[in-house]
């Protein structure tokens, strides 16, 4: 009799902290967590593109420099995160509007067969890549491996600016360049 008033304190407290790991799964970070995340260096403004090699669904090898000469903007995701899954119809919308312009490539931290699955539902038009073991955001400057996240890349291939969280559509245009 007195195992069960264990069990239910037991699984009480493993209800809790699931139900706290799952909120923090899906809670968007705020632009300034960086800073609360004690988030130093990793991303130069004005460093060059990283020199990277990742797969493409189909299992080819793609080169990001591929895309040398358009506007960047490098998105990492996962179709197991709420915001990324919010944010990429702003970012598909985004890639039709300034088509020849700015490319948008998406940098998908799961499993080849699950983005499949996930895009069989959601297509995109532009470029998906497979972020593998090597944890590319890294290079990016994502140290905390948030998602989604994003680094904007001018067509001269230098790192420009990045973004933490979602993006809605009017902090995408703000974020953009205006030159776009």
């Amino acid at each position: 009799m007195r195992r069960l008033p264990l069990l239910i304190v037991g699984l009480a407290l493993l209800a809790a902290v699931g139900g706290y790991a799952l909120q923090r799964a899906q809670q968007v970070p705020s632009a300034d967590v960086p800073a609360a995340a004690g988030i130093t260096g990793g991303f130069v403004a004005g460093a060059p593109l990283p020199a990277l090699v990742l797969r493409d669904l189909q299992g080819r090898a793609r080169r990001l420099d591929a895309w040398r000469g358009r506007w960047l903007l490098v998105n990492f995701w996962a179709p197991w995160c709420p915001p990324c899954r919010q944010e990429l119809p702003v970012l598909r919308a985004a890639q039709q509007r300034f088509g020849g312009r700015l490319q948008v490539i998406g940098i998908a931290e799961d499993s080849a067969g699950n983005v499949r699955a996930f895009l069989a539902r959601m297509p995109l038009d532009y470029p998906v890549l497979l972020a593998g073991a090597a944890h590319p955001g890294l290079a990016f400057g994502n140290a905390a491996q948030f998602l989604p996240y994003s680094v904007l890349v001018a067509p001269d291939g230098r790192l420009l600016k990045r973004h933490y969280g979602a993006f809605s559509e009017q902090s995408l245009n703000a974020w953009l360049p205006h030159t776009l």
